[in-house]
């Protein structure tokens, strides 16, 4: 199957494929987001974000507790996945690949997925907005983690300068994170209990 079918605005039988197991599947269903938020107002804050390189700030926001239902609700997507690969384009500037499995996709909207083996890789690119010293969010190989961000679109655009380091590598349906997105070690009792209450309560 050509991974570019299931880019968003192509038809793919992989999307058939997961809203079928989405049908099957005992958990909620997933809930798209209506409020999807402009990347352009994203960057903005990111400048201003930017401003902040004290440390002491740095620890206290990429450490401080997320509440899931708000970044839930807010969010384009959510997934939770093991990262099988981190690529460095520059400071602050990562791409990364997460292999999900078919239960770990808890809201997709037209996130791009690609079938890998028994997973389905998505790619992610992760911006350091705070410009710590150490990265923010902090991620690291080989972990498992439920992640909500939101998805990159043609229509939406980012700042030239980031276009220039990115290339080709960041495409359509590819998911996005800031350093106050919702990264967290993925912890089975605790995400699983605390998503199931979440997906009723953001319509």
């Amino acid at each position: 199957m050509d991974p570019e079918e299931n880019r968003p605005g192509k038809s793919s039988l992989y999307q058939s494929g997961i809203s079928a197991a989405t049908r099957n599947n005992s958990r909620p269903p997933v809930i798209f987001n209506r409020r999807s938020s402009s990347l352009l107002y994203q960057f903005d804050i990111m400048r201003r974000e930017s401003d902040f390189t004290n440390d002491a700030f740095c620890m206290s926001e990429c450490r401080k507790e997320k509440d899931e239902k708000e970044y839930y609700c807010y969010s384009e997507f959510a997934v939770n996945g093991i990262v099988h690969d981190i690529d460095v384009l520059r400071k602050g500037i990562r791409l990364i690949t997460l292999m999900v499995s078919d239960d770990g996709f808890y809201k997709m909207s037209r996130l791009y997925v690609t079938p890998d083996s028994f997973f389905f890789k998505v790619r992610l690119l992760v911006l350091d907005t705070y410009k710590c010293s150490k990265p923010c969010p902090d991620i690291k190989l080989g972990t498992r983690y439920i992640i909500m961000g939101q998805i990159y679109h043609r229509r939406r655009h980012l700042p030239t300068d980031l276009l220039n380091v990115l290339g080709s590598k960041l495409k359509p349906g590819d998911g996005i994170l800031r350093s106050n997105s919702y990264v967290k070690r993925y912890n089975k009792r605790r995400h699983q209990k605390a998503l199931e209450a979440t997906h009723s309560r953001c319509r």
